[in-house]
């Protein structure tokens, strides 16, 4: 089974600081080539879930000013709207560290939540213009990534609540994550994994 060790939360952390942390987070480990991150060219959509995440997690970090805020803005209205509850009592935005070990082999992790409910779950928020929802999932590894928070946020559910532009509609999925094997996590351990030095 894969253990987290040595796991520090980071509550009011501020992305450009989170990416300074030590350790492989879930998006370099999936895109990485050969272990040199690969280069990702911003589009539209991915401009669109940022400043959606920042409405509902950072609002005072959401650009007003872009030609994306009606429309972004407008999504998060819908999701508010069917999730406001749940929002508020979470806490949102939270960074961690942690060591994963497999069969004796070690890495060192980052990740971020969107939002914890302490104890229960964590919750990411994807908006997708993809109409095939599982088939989405799958390709972009939501489930192994939800895995990994879990484990460092030490809960055994994860939610991605998802917001399907085209059509205009608010999907949850729930992802089981009692499990204490992933193979996603095993393989990049095995990739990138050092045995732990002893004293």
């Amino acid at each position: 089974m894969i253990q987290y060790t040595d796991i520090v939360r980071y509550d009011n952390l501020s992305f450009e600081d989170y990416l300074k942390l030590p350790g492989y987070s879930h998006s370099f480990l999936k895109s990485n080539i050969q272990g040199v991150r690969k280069f990702i060219d911003v589009t539209e959509n991915m401009r669109v879930g940022s400043m959606v995440d920042a409405i509902l997690t950072e609002p005072a970090k959401a650009d007003m000013s872009s030609e994306l805020y009606p429309h972004c803005k407008a999504i998060a209205f819908e999701l508010k709207k069917m999730f406001g509850d749940v929002m508020l009592a979470c806490k949102k935005q939270i960074s961690y560290t942690a060591k994963a070990t497999f069969n004796g082999l070690s890495i060192d992790t980052t990740g971020r939540l969107d939002f914890l409910l302490e104890g229960a779950a964590v919750i990411d928020l994807k908006i997708t213009m993809s109409k095939d929802v599982d088939a989405l999932i799958k390709y972009m590894g939501y489930e192994n990534q939800v895995w990994h928070y879990s484990k460092m946020a030490n809960v055994s559910k994860a939610y991605l609540i998802m917001y399907c532009v085209p059509l205009k509609k608010v999907i949850i999925k729930y992802i089981d994550t009692s499990s204490n094997m992933n193979e996603f996590w095993v393989n990049k351990i095995i990739d990138f994994g050092m045995v732990p030095e002893t004293v």
